[in-house]
């Protein structure tokens, strides 16, 4: 009985080791896949901290400390809000915005946009039709059942209503 308890003990830490070894190598960036699509979405949430890169239209909503890039094509909306500021500043049209050590919330509408932000990310919303990348380390969740973990490879999730 001692001998049959030990070997089970010995087999349930060599399989702990093994997870721990598959997380430790996905969180370091040593894991071999790079991108994970799911397509069909629809609607986008996610939470984090690395890089983040949306493309597409409709919608895209933002909460976040860093630094970012919008690039928007023609009938385009982006409304800027810095934390602590009592109103916000919109532009309209085909235009890039670049913003440093921005904290606060960037809402983006319309058609044939690109956002590149590195920094943290307490919300991220997406809606419509379009893709983001997600690298770095958080999770994501999309209508149709797809969820999952962000690392540092990065995932792409497709959303298309």
């Amino acid at each position: 009985m001692r001998k049959r308890l030990t070997v089970v003990l010995g087999l349930v830490l060599v399989g702990l080791l093994a997870l721990s070894s598959v997380a430790s190598a996905l969180d370091d960036g040593s894991a071999p896949s790079a991108d994970v699509v799911s397509a069909g979405a629809g609607k986008l949430a996610a939470h984090g901290h690395g890089h983040v890169e949306v493309d597409g239209s409709g919608w895209v909503m933002i909460r976040m400390h860093g630094d970012a890039i919008i690039i928007a094509g023609a009938g385009t909306v982006i409304t800027v809000r810095a934390a602590g500021d009592d109103a916000a500043d919109e532009v309209t049209g085909e235009t890039t915005v670049t913003l440093d050590d921005f904290t606060g919330v960037i809402v983006v509408r319309g058609s044939a946009f690109h956002i590149s932000a590195t920094g943290w990310f307490p919300h991220v919303f997406a809606k419509g039709d379009g893709v983001a990348f997600l690298q770095g380390r958080g999770w994501y969740r999309a209508t149709g059942g797809y969820f999952g973990t962000w690392t540092r490879p990065g995932v792409s999730v497709d959303y298309s209503l």
